[in-house]
């Protein structure tokens, strides 16, 4: 009982303790409000950061938004008290997300610079992964090409970790450090962690020569969702000279990686895939038949109704809207409709006169 008495008095004090600190730099924090004094200031800020981690960023952030700005009252980077901790690197990352031109390149400048870049140094030397993670995305958003060693360095070094994984891509391609992310994709000892959706917002901020890459990597990456994520993005970018890349994905291999190719190869209307995409529309995956629909009716859909109207009376409802959109355009509609009463499948009616009177929405008609 005796011991359990003397710890009740000691947290007791440790507690009053911490108030009456707390109590001292609001008071201060008080004083201080009206002093116009620089250096006063500079103390009602520091008091403000030990309040608040909150505080200490916005504090930051603007200290560097004066230093890039012609006239502020910061000069360099070194004269910015606590950039050289994690919410430094947060606020420079932030603020780089936020400037552009001059600012930018003077804020590039800094941070790339001799003095900050022995804290740098001195991060990726130490244990503190997530330190490790916030200066590489630093890089990234600073297009620090200098590191790009070091980033690729703590890819290899952190492989099974899936937060270094993502900012670690990210920053190799902010840069555009094409040689590096071709070598770390085709590296069968590097299991990329990342997931499809991912791989794609990676990809999309890439600087180099976005066709380029996707030509040396939709046949030779080692991770399947990287080869998916450039036969996506040959088809969103319209990259029409790599639809023979795309071909022998849909002809053979993982049936995601197939519906990925049909939906491409018909935003690009490769003529070759014509043949492969209606032997597709009977797959046994509904997902294939719907993709196939969407990927016909870029080609023109006068000349697949055979098609379409197989894919109008499928099981499924997906395929059958997918199949109505299509059919819709065509500009014939009383063939259409005659077509589809042929076929005496009145869910595929239902669905052929919705898909009609949401086309004539569209236009801005009245049905």
């Amino acid at each position: 009982m005796e011991i359990v008495r003397i710890f009740l008095i000691w947290m007791i004090v440790a507690v009053s303790a911490v108030l009456g600190l707390s109590a001292a730099l609001l008071l201060l924090l008080h004083l201080t409000r009206t002093v116009k004094n620089r250096n006063v200031q500079k103390m009602r800020e520091q008091i403000l950061c030990l309040l608040s981690s909150a505080a200490n960023k916005r504090r930051i952030k603007s200290n560097i938004h004066e230093m890039v700005n012609p006239g502020g009252a910061v000069d360099s980077l070194n004269a910015i008290h606590k950039i050289c901790s994690n919410s430094g690197m947060i606020a420079i990352t932030e603020t780089a997300e936020e400037l552009s031109g001059s600012a930018y390149e003077k804020l590039q400048q800094e941070a790339g610079g001799e003095w900050y870049g022995e804290y740098i140094r001195k991060v990726f030397d130490g244990t503190d992964e997530e330190a490790t993670a916030l200066a590489v995305k630093l890089i990234g958003a600073l297009k620090l090409k200098k590191y790009t060693l070091d980033v690729v360095t703590q890819i290899y070094c952190c492989r099974t970790t899936v937060q270094m994984q993502h900012v670690g891509m990210l920053a190799l391609c902010q840069i555009g450090a094409e040689r590096d992310i071709v070598a770390l994709c085709r590296d069968h000892t590097i299991a990329s962690l990342l997931s499809f959706r991912t791989l794609e917002e990676i990809f999309s901020v890439y600087s180099g020569n976005l066709k380029k890459l996707c030509r040396k990597l939709i046949t030779t990456a080692s991770d399947p969702y990287l080869r998916r994520t450039c036969i996506k993005t040959i088809g969103e970018q319209q990259f029409e000279d790599l639809g023979e890349l795309v071909l022998p994905h849909l002809i053979q291999g993982h049936i995601n990686t197939r519906i990925d190719a049909a939906r491409t190869l018909g935003q690009l209307k490769y003529e070759p895939a014509l043949q492969y995409l209606t032997e597709n529309a009977s797959d046994p995956r509904w997902e294939m038949r719907a993709v196939v629909a969407t990927a016909l009716g870029r080609f023109g859909a006068e000349q697949h109704i055979d098609t379409l109207l197989l894919l109008l009376c499928d099981k499924e409802w997906w395929v059958r809207y997918r199949a109505a959109e299509v059919l819709a355009r065509v500009s014939n509609t009383a063939l259409i409709l005659g077509r589809v009463e042929e076929t005496g499948d009145k869910f595929a009616g239902e669905m052929m006169r919705f898909a009609l009177d949401q086309a004539t929405l569209k236009r801005g008609e009245v049905a």
